[in-house]
C-alpha cells in the first residue's frame, strides 16, 4: 500500500501530471487494496479519513503523504488555497470567504495564524501559516501535517483524530513551501461532510496540537514539534447566516431514490439510496448534468451507510456552487442492473 502511494507521488512530479487522471489511479489502488489492507498501512493512512462509517473515501487523500502544492499548475488555481475544487472556487471568487483579523500564537519558537477561512454545511478550508525562529530547522522540509483539533464554539469537534464525537467526513491537506528560507510555511487544509452536518456557527476554534515535519519523497516524519498552538476564528455573518437551496425530484427510477439535495455555496449535496446491492466504487458512477449540458462531478469524497431495510444509503458532495444559481440538474448513476438511472432535479420555489 505505501510503496502505491510513493509511486502515485512519484507521477505527480512528472511534468505531465493530469491531476484527475491521477485521483482516477490513485483510488483505484487503494480499492484494491481495500479488501486484505494490512493493520501496519491502516495506521499508515488513519490520519486521512474522518469518516466513522465503512465507506468514508476521500479520492484525494494522498496529499498527507507528498504531494506538495507549491508547484505553478496548482498556484494558478484562483488562488483559493483549497486544491481543485470548482464549488469552493467559484464561492470564493464570488467573495464568499473571510481573511482572518486577530493576533498569532506564538510557542516553542513558532508563530502560527489562521488567515483565511470558507465555511458551510459540506466543507471547511483554513488557511494556516507558521513562521519558525529557527529557519536552518525548516531547511529540508518538503511538506507538513498540523494534528489539528477543530471545534465550534461550544465545543463541538468538526474535526479531530481520536475523537469518536467528530463529524463523518474527509480531509486534505496541502503545504506551500516557497518562503520557507524565511523560515515560513503555509498549511491549507479542506474538510469535506458528505453528509452536510457541519454546524452553522459563529466562531471557530482551532488547535494545533503538533506539527509534523516530513522530506521529499519520505512517508515518515523527521520530526515532531508539540504543541499547542490556540486559536479563536470569530466567523463572518455570511457563513453564520449561509442558507441552502433545496431541490426536488421531479422523475422518478425504480432503481434510485433521491432523499434530499440541497445546493451551499461551496457544493451541491445529495443524498440518495440505491435499491440494489452496490459497491463502494458507486461514486465513481454518479454524476450531475446541469440545464445548460454540463457535467459536473463529484468531489472524491463519500459516505455510504445501509438503511433500515438493507439498502444503500450513499451521501455526496458535487462540485457547483448556490452563486451559479443553477434552476434544474440531471441526477445520473450509470450502469445499475445494465442501465442508467435518470432522476431530474429542479430548484425549489421559495
Amino acid at each position: 500500500m505505501e510503496q502505491q502511494l510513493k509511486t502515485a507521488k512519484l507521477e505527480y512530479e512528472s511534468n505531465n501530471f493530469d491531476a484527475e487522471a491521477f485521483k482516477k489511479r490513485l483510488f483505484i489502488r487503494l480499492n484494491k487494496q481495500s479488501s486484505g489492507v494490512s493493520s501496519k498501512a491502516q495506521r499508515s493512512t488513519k490520519d486521512f479519513f474522518l469518516g466513522k462509517k465503512p465507506w468514508v473515501v476521500a479520492a484525494v487523500a494522498v496529499i498527507f503523504l507528498g504531494v506538495t502544492f507549491n508547484q505553478p499548475v496548482i498556484a494558478a488555481i484562483k488562488a483559493t488555497f483549497w486544491g481543485n475544487h470548482a464549488g469552493v472556487e467559484r464561492a470564493v471568487e464570488n467573495g464568499y470567504q473571510q481573511e482572518v483579523q486577530g493576533a498569532s500564537v506564538k510557542f516553542q519558537g513558532i508563530e502560527t495564524k489562521v488567515t483565511n477561512v470558507v465555511v458551510d454545511k459540506s466543507r471547511l478550508g483554513l488557511a494556516i501559516n507558521m513562521k519558525f525562529d529557527d529557519i536552518s530547522s525548516i531547511k529540508d522540509v518538503d511538506r507538513v501535517y498540523l494534528d489539528l483539533l477543530i471545534t465550534d464554539g461550544n465545543g463541538r469537534v468538526i474535526s479531530g483524530d481520536g475523537y469518536p464525537e467528530r463529524l463523518d467526513g474527509s480531509l486534505e491537506g496541502s503545504t506551500d513551501i516557497v518562503n520557507k528560507d524565511k523560515g515560513k510555511l503555509n498549511y491549507n487544509v479542506l474538510i469535506q461532510s458528505s453528509s452536510a452536518s457541519i454546524p452553522q456557527m459563529s466562531e471557530l476554534k482551532v488547535q494545533i496540537k503538533s506539527i509534523l515535519l516530513f522530506k521529499k519523497q519520505v512517508v515518515s516524519a523527521f520530526k515532531k514539534l508539540e504543541g499547542p498552538w490556540n486559536s479563536s476564528v470569530a466567523l463572518d455573518k455570511q457563513f453564520v447566516n449561509a442558507e441552502g437551496v433545496a431541490y426536488t425530484s421531479q422523475s422518478t427510477s425504480k432503481d434510485v431514490n433521491v432523499i434530499s439535495a440541497e445546493m451551499l455555496p461551496t457544493g451541491f449535496a445529495v443524498k440518495f439510496v440505491v435499491n440494489t446491492p452496490v459497491d463502494e466504487n458507486i461514486w465513481q458512477k454518479v454524476y450531475l448534468v446541469d440545464s445548460n449540458g454540463k457535467s459536473i462531478s463529484g468531489s472524491g469524497s463519500f459516505s455510504m451507510d445501509r438503511t433500515a431495510d438493507n439498502k444503500d444509503f450513499i451521501s455526496m458532495i458535487f462540485e457547483v456552487s448556490s452563486f451559479e444559481k443553477i434552476n434544474s440538474f440531471k441526477f445520473i448513476v450509470k450502469d445499475i442492473n445494465g442501465k442508467d438511472s435518470e432522476i431530474t432535479l429542479v430548484r425549489a420555489s421559495k
